[in-house]
């Protein structure tokens, strides 16, 4: 039995957007994030207008609120990277939102630990 996936443009612009964004951090600007910049998954409105990019680092709220301040600062430029970088005729309007998942996972795992430990004590 096969299995038909159908990809819309929008996802294959999100998967290559992804790609590309750490490149146009490295690689196009001039100034320097002081925080590390992890992009974690992009949301593309369907009529490809509007690009919600989540992010994290590493760190505690401080870093999350620079690394939040160096991509608005730089917004404009990043969009005009990726214009160029992807060839599409129009780049989405880019949205940078902290991406909380990663601190669930570390979280959950603390939780998960901490469990074992009072099983093997007992």
């Amino acid at each position: 039995m096969a299995v038909i996936v159908d990809f819309s443009r929008a996802d294959r612009l999100q998967s290559q957007m992804l790609r590309e964004l750490a490149g146009i951090i490295m690689d196009d600007l001039k100034d320097r994030p002081t925080v590390m910049i992890t992009f974690t998954r992009t949301e593309i409105s369907r009529d490809l207008k509007h690009a919600k990019i989540y992010f994290s680092v590493l760190g505690d709220d401080k870093q999350r609120d620079t690394g939040m301040e160096f991509l608005k600062r730089h917004a404009k430029v990043i969009r005009k990277a990726l214009s160029s970088r992807m060839r599409i005729r129009y780049c989405p309007e880019l949205y940078f939102k902290f991406d909380d998942s990663t601190g669930n996972v570390l979280r959950i795992n603390e939780l998960l630990d901490q469990i074992k430990k009072d099983e093997d004590n007992d």
